[in-house]
């Protein structure tokens, strides 16, 4: 894993408390630079698939060559029907209909990932929220990350997923010679912030 996202990424998943069972087959949509994937070989034991729209040369250094990586997007699942346990996607959602979002692509694209999921099985799903007090001046205003608001994530979810659980908290990339005050943050906001300003949404979904 990149040393500079270690805390990030540990609070993450300590948060999302999600129990995923050795030996299971999980395809991680979005993988990225594949440290979420990592962490589910490493932490979980896992047979980790990643799906991703770039090839991102520095994967194998972080994974090595037995990770299978398919370079395809969600609405090109190259897998039959109910062939992953878990599927997974972290702020990827608000990527696939760039310069449009429409509410009837996001509904395809969720539709899609039901598909490949077995019964039993779950999708789970960490979006990054809109109005973040942290994430709405850096990530949407200076970046240009089109995040949903907690009420649209809630409503594509329950069109597609219904009856998911949700679940929202704080999770950032801090400074490490600040991180006692940002954990006070944390706290706090967790604490007394309405929930539609908390950093991420996640809908877990059981098919």
């Amino acid at each position: 894993m990149l040393e500079d996202y270690r805390q990030y990424k540990e609070d993450l998943f300590t948060k999302l408390d999600f129990t995923f069972l050795s030996s299971k087959k999980i395809l991680d949509v979005g993988c990225g630079d594949g440290t979420d994937a990592l962490i589910f070989r490493e932490n979980c034991g896992l047979d980790v698939y990643g799906l991703d729209v770039y090839k991102h040369p520095e994967i194998e250094g972080i994974l090595g060559q037995k990770f299978i990586l398919t370079k395809k997007g969600i609405f090109n699942l190259p897998y039959v029907d109910n062939e992953f346990d878990y599927v997974f996607l972290h702020d990827v959602l608000h990527h696939i209909d760039e310069g449009y979002q429409r509410y009837e692509t996001h509904v395809k694209g969720l539709q899609n990932l039901l598909r490949i999921v077995r019964p039993g099985g779950s999708i789970i799903i960490v979006e990054a929220n809109r109005y973040n007090p942290l994430f709405y001046p850096h990530m949407v205003k200076k970046l240009g990350h089109e995040h949903f608001t907690q009420k649209y994530f809630k409503e594509i979810i329950n069109e597609v997923l219904p009856q998911s659980e949700f679940k929202f908290f704080e999770a950032h990339l801090y400074p490490k010679k600040t991180l006692w005050f940002w954990k006070i943050y944390e706290f706090l906001m967790e604490k007394f912030s309405p929930k539609q300003f908390l950093a991420y949404n996640v809908a877990i979904y059981t098919k």
